[in-house]
């Protein structure tokens, strides 16, 4: 079996039983994800081009998935593990280019699942308290804590999955 081949299934394993569980219980679990960090770095030192792809693909997906984690708020912590997963398996410009596309995805999405659960007009109502917090350089991380008991969570791993899938079908944006 190729390289590329076994990268492929181990990639569609993993982002398939992701989307599931996170659409289902809101949860990407660490039976999922963590051996198959461990399954993308061995496979990857045995059968890829470049030995390291497989490590340098979870570091880079550790350091940029915790840095929105931590900083942004954007990730949770199974969304996190998730790309870091993908990036063992699939290496830092594949997980990279998959976390972008990911970012461009999720407006358009995060729209809809608002306005099938009936919340547009609070989302409206929060950029404008977002805005005028900027305006008025009132400390974000107050206006967080007061916003976050109204915020509505939408499972983020299907779009991870889908910019991972883009990223894999085209080369744009060329990294490297």
């Amino acid at each position: 079996m190729s390289w590329d081949l076994l990268r492929d299934a181990l990639m569609a394993v993993l982002l398939g039983v992701a989307c599931f569980t996170d659409l289902t219980t809101g949860k990407i679990r660490n039976w999922l994800t963590f051996p198959s960090m461990a399954v993308g770095v061995v496979a990857s030192a045995a059968l890829a081009p470049l030995v390291w792809e497989g490590a340098a693909g979870l570091l880079v997906a550790f350091a940029v998935g915790a840095a929105l984690w931590k900083f942004g708020g954007a990730y949770r912590a199974g969304d996190v593990k998730l790309v870091m997963a993908a990036g063992a398996i699939g290496g830092p410009e594949w997980v990279l280019r998959g976390m972008l596309i990911g970012f461009l995805l999720n407006f358009p999405f995060a729209l809809m699942v608002l306005a099938r659960r009936g919340r547009l007009l609070h989302f409206a109502r929060f950029v404008g308290a977002l805005g005028k917090a900027v305006l008025y350089r009132r400390p974000l991380r107050s206006f967080m804590e007061e916003w976050e008991s109204k915020t509505t969570v939408i499972a983020f791993g299907p779009v991870i999955a889908a910019g991972i899938v883009a990223a894999r079908l085209q080369p744009w944006p060329d990294i490297w």
